[in-house]
């Protein structure tokens, strides 16, 4: 959970300072800069760039990047991207908001972070397999005490956790298909 909101801060973080230096502004591809942001799922950031270049001297060619953006935007917004965006937990600006980009890029999203919940399932039942093996672990080499009645049932636990997993991924599978 942690590293969802890692990446989700980082995402954002990186999203709210696109920065260009006064040199860049000179030689900036402007259909390019609105290309690559589309293509990173950003929003439009033409005012960011407006306001760097201002202290050059330039300003930025607002159709040429809206040419770009446009077009990357058409790029981005598809159902495997979708798919992938909501699968890795990432964050994305309202970019395929518009109709026509978001009908399909939402599906995919929705699937996507369906795979995302099942995979962190997975992996909390995961941990909690490892748990109960490092506690079998202590307890044969003498650095914890149990009974064998305790023993079994942690041998039983893990195999009941071990079913779980595989049904966990059995269903994550079949979101897949």
């Amino acid at each position: 959970m942690k590293s969802a909101w890692l990446v989700m801060g980082v995402s954002v973080l990186l999203t709210s300072c696109a920065t260009l230096e006064p040199e860049e502004c000179k030689t900036a591809d402007w259909t390019k800069l609105g290309y690559a942001d589309a293509m990173d799922g950003s929003s439009m950031r033409l005012g960011d760039y407006g306001k760097d270049c201002a202290k050059a001297g330039v300003t930025p060619d607002q159709n040429a990047y809206m040419t770009g953006y446009n077009s990357g935007a058409k790029a981005f917004c598809t159902y495997d991207r979708g798919v992938e965006v909501g699968e890795k937990g990432k964050y994305v600006s309202d970019i395929c908001s518009k109709p026509g980009l978001a009908e399909d890029f939402n599906r995919g999203l929705a699937k996507g972070k369906k795979l995302n919940e099942k995979q962190k399932e997975i992996s909390r039942k995961e941990d909690e397999r490892s748990k109960i093996e490092q506690k079998l672990s202590d307890i044969k080499a003498g650095k914890l005490q149990s009974s064998a009645q305790e023993v079994d049932l942690m041998h039983r636990e893990k195999g009941l956790v071990e079913k779980e997993i595989e049904a966990l991924k059995r269903e994550k599978e079949s979101i897949s298909l």
